[in-house]
């Protein structure tokens, strides 16, 4: 008997060291995203002990895997044996069906799966999107009664008789299921409460578009839709035409301003819905039209405030027809007119820049100090003397450059990123010392590029650290950063001076010896102290289960903790959380709610589960109050990853490999775009992870040979991702190896980027960045390549 009990244990014990080698090998293949390795192991534990398979839930892992790899056949059998075997997962599962469903065109078996979810599990986290997604697939089954009668049953289910605004995607769906249904009140109702009950006014979102389109189909009727605004107010018109503009659907916007030049010659209306649809115009780059349209306005308005608008406009667009006298004298006409307009420097500064574009530098120069001497001890005094800084060093005037530089650094106001042109102390100190590297003046040259801290979000700093690392190469310049290093390595009684020494030393080296001696120096140095430490929690099961567990009631921990046990964070965090915050409730949707090892943990959870974005927005708070020159490569790690993280890895690799574009330089636009959030909508009408505007997206869809492409599809991650990778291919064609100007172009447009860098006469982006005009767009140059350089010290170039 004694033998027969050892020889159990010892089989039983080794049953399990044997589950517990499988479980490490598939965590290991998932968590580097080796599927196919998964696979194997998946399908090697199903063959030797499938019990053992089923109970730990490896069949929903191996459904996931298999949807994931583009295996759907075998991702609906094991999803199937999930809900069959009445798995915990079984929500989850039929989710998963549902949408292999609707991706097969097959919106009757979606359905099924969805009702079948929310018979089984009324409480699950998928409730709203199954809500939302059977009426969804009601409507595009053209079953349109069956739309009303679910929206308003889930709507009476909720016990509130009113029609609910919350959801605006369900009360849209409602809406367009009555006007397809001839029901014209109702509809009507659904539409106007979309546009009364907007989140923010000023930003009209898609719901709103697609309501304004269905007054329209209303009140004009179907055969003229879009053809011919229909009969109403010119305040009406006005707001319609406001809501289309917002989402740049010109070709309505300019159907209801037109309507208000045609039929109401006399409205309050009139010169501004005239300007409107020559700025739409202007911003379909179509300027001949814009420019009749704008000085139709002057004509028509001589003495309005309009005028003063229109003419800028006029002079603008003749530019960018390549008709440089016509602009120079409406520019010239604008300062006579207008000369105490708030923006009236720019006048002098556009012909500036014509002058340039011309190859007119003299004639530029003339105006640069003719703006001078107009705004004396103004900021576009300073404005023109950067821009003739500029103008000095595009043509290697070095010395005249230096004097401009050093008049700058004695001005306080220099602009910013407040307005067009602008520029900072550190863009100058910079350009300073390298026009001192230029006149062979290498020693202050070093000091100042030493003096620019260098940090993750310091672009100048990091292209200071560039310079010092060509001059510590260079052959008449060795000595001298010889004997800098030999001063920087002499100790001090001074903390400061220490720290500062020791990453100066790195920066010149590039020795990762030396990082250990910074972080010697960030120990005793109080503000690098403050580098916080977290705990990841434990969460989750941990051990293989043997034997089916009696298992109380589902609720949002048992779910968490088997799904993390299977490492499917992206639906185990919303659980976790979902649970913590049950114990007790909680009033916000923060993460900062938790305590700090909790909310840390979450953040990584959410970080490995794709929601970059709720990862990001709990720690960057807390590094803003680190020193901006933080040592990168002394980040801890986990944090690091926070803060950079890579959701969406393999959409990001496998378009980014097939369009050349570096995944890294994906992340870096997206970082900036989106902050990772998908269902994201700018002010600019900007849709989802890549924030594209419908003009460009239309555009990248006929590149990729996509038919009956709609807006927001682009809401969709993959989407997205695939047309960033051929936008930014594209725009790689355009300036090769030149990523500074790829994210210009991407901000402020490639025509553009084309003129600034034509003004520097370089491709060297230390001279042709400055050029910049548009202050946004130099700042998200800045801001795209310091995300770069961290995601390239970070991650390999397949996000490993």
């Amino acid at each position: 008997m004694k033998t027969l009990t050892l020889l159990f244990s010892i089989w039983f014990f080794s049953t399990i060291i044997f589950a517990q080698d499988f479980q490490t090998k598939i965590r290991s293949a998932v968590e580097n995203r080796d599927y196919s390795a998964a696979v194997i192991e998946l399908n090697s534990l199903k063959k030797s002990d499938k019990k053992l398979f089923q109970i730990n839930n490896y069949d929903y892992l191996l459904a996931r895997i298999s949807e994931k790899k583009g295996d759907l056949a075998t991702a609906m059998s094991n999803y199937n044996t999930v809900v069959k075997r009445k798995s915990v997962l079984g929500e989850y599962a039929l989710w998963h069906l549902s949408q292999i469903s609707r991706s097969s065109g097959n919106l009757m078996q979606e359905r099924i799966y969805l009702q079948q979810l929310a018979v089984s599990a009324p409480n699950s986290l998928l409730k709203n999107a199954a809500n939302s997604r059977t009426a969804r697939s009601y409507f595009e089954s053209n079953d349109f009664q069956s739309v009303i009668g679910y929206q308003l049953s889930v709507n009476n289910q909720s016990g509130n008789q009113q029609l609910k605004t919350e959801n605006r995607e369900n009360l849209l769906l409602l809406g367009q299921s009555y006007l397809q249904s001839g029901k014209s009140n109702e509809a009507r109702e659904v539409f106007t409460k979309l546009l009364t009950t907007l989140p923010n006014a000023n930003q009209p979102d898609d719901f709103a578009l697609a309501a304004t389109k269905g007054l329209d189909e209303l009140d004009g009727g179907k055969d003229l839709f879009g053809k011919q605004a229909p009969q109403l107010t010119d305040a009406e018109h006005l707001r319609r035409a406001t809501i289309y503009q917002f989402n740049r659907d010109f070709t309505f916007s300019r159907l209801h301003y037109q309507a208000i030049v045609e039929r109401f010659p006399q409205s309050p209306s009139l010169a501004a819905a005239m300007f409107q649809i020559g700025r739409s115009y202007a911003i379909e780059l179509r300027f001949n039209e814009a420019i009749q349209w704008f000085e139709r306005v002057q004509n028509q308005f001589p003495e309005g405030e309009i005028a003063k608008d229109a003419l800028s406009q006029t002079a603008s667009a003749y530019a960018r027809v390549s008709k440089p006298k016509e602009a120079v004298s409406r520019y010239q006409k604008f300062i006579e007119r207008f000369p105490d307009a708030d923006n009236s420097e720019r006048a002098y500064l556009n012909i500036v820049d014509i002058q340039r574009d011309l190859g007119e530098t003299n004639d530029a120069l003339k105006w640069a100090k003719k703006t001078q001497e107009a705004f004396k001890e103004k900021l576009p005094e300073a404005i023109a003397l950067f821009t003739q800084a500029r103008i000095n060093i595009a043509e290697n005037n070095w010395a005249n450059a230096l004097s401009d530089l050093d008049k700058l650094l004695t001005i306080s106001d220099l602009g910013g990123t407040k307005v067009p042109s602008g520029t900072n102390k550190t863009e100058v100190t910079f350009l300073k010392a390298f026009v001192l590297e230029q006149l062979g003046r290498i020693e202050e040259a070093v000091d100042i590029y030493l003096s620019i801290p260098d940090g993750r979000g310091e672009y100048y700093g990091w292209r200071s650290t560039e310079r010092l690392k060509l001059l510590a190469s260079g052959e008449n310049s060795k000595t001298i950063i010889t004997n800098k290093l030999a001063s920087l390595s002499t100790q001090t009684a001074d903390i400061e001076t220490n720290r500062k020494n020791a990453q100066n030393v790195y920066r010149l080296t590039g020795d990762v010896n030396v990082l250990e001696t910074i972080k010697k120096t960030y120990a005793v140095s109080p503000a690098y102290q403050k580098v916080p430490t977290f705990k990841l929690q434990e969460f989750g099961r941990k051990t293989i289960l043997k034997d089916k567990p009696k298992q109380p009631a589902i609720n949002h921990q048992i779910l968490a903790d088997e799904l993390l046990f299977l490492g499917l964070y992206d639906e185990a965090t919303p659980e976790l959380e979902t649970a913590l915050r049950e114990k007790p409730a909680k009033n916000t949707n923060s993460l900062s709610d938790f305590p700090t090892d909790t909310a840390f943990t979450l953040a990584v959870f959410y970080k490995r589960g794709d929601v970059g974005n709720r990862a990001i927005a709990w720690l960057e708070p807390i590094w803003r109050q680190i020193p901006a020159d933080y040592q990168i490569e002394l980040m801890p790690r986990e944090q690091a990853e926070i803060l950079y993280p890579i959701p969406y890895a393999d959409s990001l690799v496998k378009f980014g490999t097939e369009k050349n574009v570096d995944p890294r330089y994906l992340l870096s636009i997206m970082r900036q775009e989106s902050r990772y959030r998908a269902d994201v909508k700018s002010v600019a009408a900007a849709r989802g992870l890549m924030q594209f505007i419908s003009s460009t997206s239309n555009q990248i869809a006929g590149d990729l040979g996509k038919t009956n492409f709609k807006q927001d599809e682009l809401y969709n991650p993959p989407t997205a991702i695939q047309f960033g990778s051929q936008y930014l291919s594209n725009l790689f064609k355009l300036f090769p190896d030149q990523p500074q100007a790829v994210a210009a172009s991407y901000n402020g447009g490639e025509v553009n980027m084309t003129r600034w860098l034509a003004r520097s006469k370089t491709a060297l982006p230390d001279r042709y960045v400055p050029e910049i005009v548009f202050s946004q767009s130099k700042d998200y140059v800045y801001k795209v390549m310091a995300n770069y350089r961290v995601y390239q010290l970070l991650y390999n170039d397949k996000l490993r």
